[in-house]
């Protein structure tokens, strides 16, 4: 093979190692499959146009550092390696070497190519008009330096590859763990709003009893548990001191006038029994209670099954969040089954809204 037709082989090649990646005009993948296509049916250099030698070279022009073009490569110059060794059982040797030339030139490297152009050489001796066979020490060097140093770029890009997927991977984990301190902090927020919210409430409630002691007649010293009694029992007007008709009044006036945002029923024998088993029924009802924030209405009969059942609530409510503060009222029931409604949420209690 001629020298100088190797060394602007080789500068052709350079040239086409340069080119950048995202000058590809055709789809890569397609390539190869046309390229192994075109290896099986033996349409290695012809016909123009349509042939794994031009599709190899368009290929490495368009990605230098896409390796998967070495083992087409071999298997191409494999194929003339095989060819050769025909001809030159059939003493073709112009033919034999020919063959070999364009594998030289293409891929050197291939397997088998040095030990048939050995044999080759013990039986064919060209005239000294003929070129010299094979590259020189310092072309096979040449595409060696090249093949590193494709192989080295080859490594960092998987290394930059790693890098930034191990970036990513970190980023993704810093997000994660800020996202669960935002969620404990409000969290933490929400917790604290709902003490202070209940502090302010105990505080007006003591406020509001302080202000009934302070105006009840001297001679009623049990007044603050008459007005407890009252509120339970509630006795007629004429026989209440001002005080308790007060509180009275309040209780009577305290109505929810929201719209129910659910209804659930409440199993009647189980209330009627306290029966305990009551919790698991009431479970749905304690969840709709804490994702909404929301009050509610216990329609009963009497106030007896009222406070068991807000009992019941207050505890399985614990069992879900135990910071969350139950808001209920009580509404008479005549004869229908008993049943709990849901209600937007409020700050205060209802007494305390009917006395502002």
């Amino acid at each position: 093979m001629n020298s100088s037709m190797l060394k602007t082989f080789l500068a052709a090649a350079a040239v086409a190692l340069a080119l950048p990646a995202s000058a590809a005009g055709q789809d890569l993948d397609k390539l190869l499959s046309s390229i192994k296509a075109d290896i099986a049916a033996q349409r290695l250099a012809s016909p123009a146009g349509n042939n794994a030698l031009e599709r190899i070279d368009a290929f490495r022009a368009q990605a230098p550092y896409d390796f998967r073009i070495v083992p087409l490569a071999y298997q191409w110059g494999e194929s003339y390696v095989a060819l050769a060794n025909k001809a030159i059982d059939a003493k073709e040797f112009d033919k034999a070497q020919a063959y070999l030339d364009r594998v030289w030139l293409v891929a050197a490297l291939t397997p088998g190519l040095e030990e048939v152009q050995d044999k080759l050489d013990k039986l064919y001796k060209p005239s000294s008009t003929q070129v010299a066979k094979g590259p020189s020490q310092e072309d096979l060097e040449r595409q060696r330096r090249a093949a590193a140093a494709a192989a080295a770029e080859k490594a960092r890009v998987e290394a930059e590859r790693k890098r930034r997927l191990d970036e990513e991977k970190r980023q993704a984990e810093a997000d994660k763990k800020r996202a669960e301190q935002d969620r404990l902090r409000r969290q933490e927020e929400e917790r604290q709003r709902r003490a202070e919210a209940e502090q302010a409430e105990k505080a007006a409630a003591a406020q509001r009893l302080a202000n009934v002691k302070a105006t009840a007649p001297a001679a009623a010293p049990a007044a603050p548990v008459v007005a407890v009694r009252a509120v339970t029992a509630a006795p007629a007007a004429s026989e209440a001191p001002a005080s308790v008709k007060e509180i009275v009044a309040l209780w009577n006036d305290a109505e929810e006038s929201s719209a129910a945002l659910a209804t659930y029923p409440v199993s009647a024998q189980q209330l009627q029994d306290r029966d305990r088993k009551i919790s698991a029924s009431l479970e749905p009802v304690c969840k709709a209670i804490i994702d909404n924030d929301a009050s509610v209405v216990v329609h009963t009969a009497d106030k007896a099954d009222y406070r068991w059942l807000t009992v019941r609530l207050t505890l399985c409510l614990r069992r879900l969040d135990k910071d969350f503060r139950l808001r209920h009222s009580h509404q008479d029931l005549a004869e229908a089954a008993p049943f709990v409604t849901l209600h937007p949420p409020r700050e205060v209690s209802l007494v305390r809204q009917v006395s502002d």
